[in-house]
């Protein structure tokens, strides 16, 4: 193939007797090491990587976490850099978070729709999410990025479910009255954790009101686990006020039971309509003890409300479970863990393309864990809207 550049001699000969030994050197020297430079000088401008070398990844954790967390997932071939955000017109080639379910969560606006893959990395105190793709700890996820790296054949997309028309989507405010999503920028008790410098705090207090306006003006929240009002919703509340430690070792069941013994049953009425099978229905000003839709079976760190969930599948589940005895709730709340509720003659179970929530008074919604505002809620799926990175 010939040259894009012009050949230029070193030397001018102007010889008119046969050349001598010498000058045959000279020229064979001069030609190899012009296509020698001109073959870097092509690899090193070529705007077409052959290589995954050019691939620009980001980060994602919290903005105390060490440095350190990252050495297994750096690579000669990226250009790793860290944040604690993504900006829809400037998505990296490709996404890691550290943390949670949350983490995840927050994630998810500028992810949706886009060719960016993610992969996670499950250092959160709730990895449900984690779990339900098969990476239960950080060796599978660095497993999953050398695979990508190597051959870039585990990229899988996922639908999201979707909340739209929100009555409220105020964040939750700690003492100083800065927007607490959860447990990625709160510390133990809830507020922010003691800064650094006074840098530290100012940035994070303008990213979360950021955050917060960005979610006011498209007036929805993608989520990838499952959401709910009612008790569940409660219990995630009393859980986000409680130790990382404590929230990742059984402390959304204490918050569960502890919610119990407070909460009094809402009037829910609850839509739901199946587009591909034509098939719709409702539950009608009916006292509820939770209701749970999603697109994943498990939350609270193994409890698994929607067991017939698939990630995949352009389907929510909705679990309806109507007011019951506290007592027989206590008796019963062993089956939530195998999915064997579904058998209790007050739950009630649907597959769905869309819902809507709207009880006779306002109820908060959480949504992979986090605070997301209050009914009425239209809820609905987003088919193939998120690219994870899988083992």
């Amino acid at each position: 193939m010939s040259s894009a550049f012009p050949r230029f001699s070193l030397f001018t000969f102007h010889v008119s007797l046969p050349p001598s030994p010498f000058v045959l050197c000279v020229f064979k020297f001069e030609n190899s090491a012009i296509r020698k430079f001109e073959n870097f000088f092509q690899s090193s401008i070529s705007n077409q990587p052959s290589t995954i070398s050019s691939v620009r990844a980001a980060a994602i954790l919290h903005p105390y976490t060490k440095d350190k967390v990252l050495e297994p997932f750096r690579d000669p071939r990226v250009n790793i850099f860290r944040g604690n955000d993504l900006e829809h017109g400037d998505l990296p080639h490709v996404a890691l978070v550290f943390g949670g379910d949350g983490s995840v969560h927050r994630l998810l606006g500028p992810l949706a729709g886009s060719e960016t893959p993610l992969l996670i990395v499950p250092t959160g105190s709730g990895n449900d999410f984690a779990h339900a793709v098969g990476i239960r700890s950080v060796a599978d996820s660095v497993r999953a990025w050398q695979r990508y790296l190597d051959r870039g054949d585990n990229v899988h997309s996922i639908d999201l479910g979707v909340l739209s028309a929100l009555e409220d989507v105020t964040a939750q405010l700690d003492r100083s009255g800065t927007p607490v999503p959860g447990e990625t920028f709160a510390s133990e008790d809830g507020s922010f954790p003691k800064p650094e410098s006074r840098l530290g705090p100012t940035i994070m207090r303008q990213h979360l009101h950021h955050l917060y306006e960005q979610v006011r003006e498209e007036r929805q929240i993608y989520f990838c686990c499952i959401a709910g009002v009612g008790l569940d919703a409660e219990a995630n509340a009393r859980a986000n006020r409680m130790s990382s430690w404590m929230r990742g070792n059984g402390g959304y069941i204490v918050s569960a039971l502890r919610a119990l013994w407070s909460h009094t049953p809402s009037e829910v009425n609850v839509e739901w309509w199946n587009q591909r099978e034509d098939t719709s229905g409702s539950f009608d000003d009916t006292p509820a003890l939770l209701v749970a839709f999603g697109n994943a079976p498990n939350y609270g760190n193994g409890m698994r409300m929607l067991p017939r969930a698939r990630l995949d599948d352009g389907l929510l589940d909705l679990c309806f479970v109507r007011s019951v005895p506290k007592l027989k709730v206590l008796a019963l709340f062993h089956t939530i863990f195998s999915g064997n509720h579904l058998g209790i003659r007050e739950v009630e179970y649907q597959q769905v393309t869309r819902l809507r929530v709207a009880p006779t008074e306002p109820m908060p919604i959480y949504a992979d864990g986090e605070y997301c505002g209050a009914t009425p809620v239209d809820v609905s799926v987003f088919p193939g809207a998120l690219r994870l990175i899988l083992p």
